[in-house]
């Protein structure tokens, strides 16, 4: 990119040994997800200076909090999700702990609504790449009907305006989503269950969703 020329800073070998690294320590607890498909990481590539160091540090602190959660014995979806959060900076709402507990499909997304966080459950049905997930707006990952596209679009870009919410319950019926560009072109019925805000200094930054997959 041009922008890295100027300034002489290439962020792609530091993101891409990350990327190798998650996908090595996913594949120890079972679950076999490529960490690109070339490794000139096109997706990330395309992406400002300004989103490629975000995303890097997004991506480093999900590698190295599942690695302490995972290997440090005791491991719980429940404070996988918490300790994410305060390595970020994000205060969770109160009443998270509660409303994470028991529950396995947990996403969250950033203000570019790119997936910085999913919980181990979710890679049981993915055959996206580690850099496609982490680059990519969840509208350009799974295809959806347009009812259902616009319904999820509009709930999300209302609700990264809205400062003051905590957790909106809803009521979101299932649908069918299929994965784009990928390998095995997955397909599951999804549904929203809970979206909670994250802050820091009472400024909006992500999203946690509280998802169900049927497959």
């Amino acid at each position: 990119m041009e922008l890295q020329k100027n300034t002489g800073l290439d962020l792609a070998p530091s993101f891409r040994a990350d990327l190798e690294e998650l996908s090595a320590l996913l594949g120890e607890i079972g679950y076999k997800i490529s960490p690109y498909k070339n490794a000139e990481l096109k997706h990330f590539k395309k992406l400002s200076l300004e989103k490629q160091k975000e995303v890097a540090q997004y991506l480093e602190v999900y590698l190295q909090t599942l690695k302490a959660e995972y290997f440090g014995g005791n491991f719980s979806h429940e404070k996988f999700v918490i300790r994410f959060l305060f390595r970020l900076g994000l205060l969770p709402s109160e009443d998270m702990t509660e409303s994470i507990r028991n529950e396995k499909y947990i996403q969250i997304y950033s203000r570019d609504q790119l997936q910085i966080f999913r919980s181990l459950a979710c890679y049981e049905r993915c055959s996206f790449t580690l850099e496609q997930m982490t680059t990519r707006p969840w509208y350009d990952l799974w295809e959806r009907e347009s009812l259902f596209y616009y319904a999820c679009f509009g709930l999300a870009t209302t609700a990264l305006k809205i400062i003051k919410f905590t957790k909106l319950r809803l009521d979101f019926p299932h649908h069918r989503v299929t994965e784009v560009d990928t390998s095995e072109s997955f397909t599951f019925d999804y549904k929203i269950k809970s979206l909670s805000a994250l802050t820091r200094q009472n400024k909006l930054q992500a999203a946690l969703l509280i998802e169900d997959w049927k497959y």
